[in-house]
């Protein structure tokens, strides 16, 4: 469940307020190449009420199954995070890509955390929420 508290502290960005497109704390408009691309997982990430999306499309498949926990499944488990989640700012700090991989430094308030993202065909999908810090 201690990945999920990270959901809830870190997820909220555009949430309560419509798409990342529209969402003056977007962060893929800093960024160009593969690394705007992979912000733009992170805005859409933002902007996501649906944990069916959030599971199926912006997590990777053993990262939507590590977040099983107690007999609930993914989806479940955001669901439940996404309920409790207040309109506050997350934005990417950095993004570093190498190869088929990506780390994106990602802060909100006083904390940041680095996600994990793996590219899967011609888009990429987030592998890791990384360890919550205060900055």
């Amino acid at each position: 469940m201690r990945r999920l508290t990270l959901i809830a502290l870190l997820l909220a960005g555009a949430a309560l307020t419509g798409c990342a497109a529209g969402n003056p704390n977007a962060s893929a408009g800093d960024f160009k190449g593969t690394e705007r691309d992979v912000a733009q997982v992170i805005d859409d990430l933002k902007g996501s009420r649906d944990p069916e999306e959030i599971c199926s499309r912006m997590l990777t498949d053993a990262f939507a199954k590590s977040l099983a926990s107690g007999g609930r499944d993914c989806v479940d488990e955001v669901k439940a995070a996404l309920r409790d989640v207040a309109d506050t700012g997350m934005k990417v700090k950095d993004v570093t890509v190498t190869g088929s991989t990506a780390r994106a430094a990602v802060s909100q308030d006083e904390l940041s955390s680095t996600f994990e993202l793996e590219r899967s065909g011609t888009s990429w999908q987030i592998d890791s929420f990384g360890d919550v810090a205060a900055r």
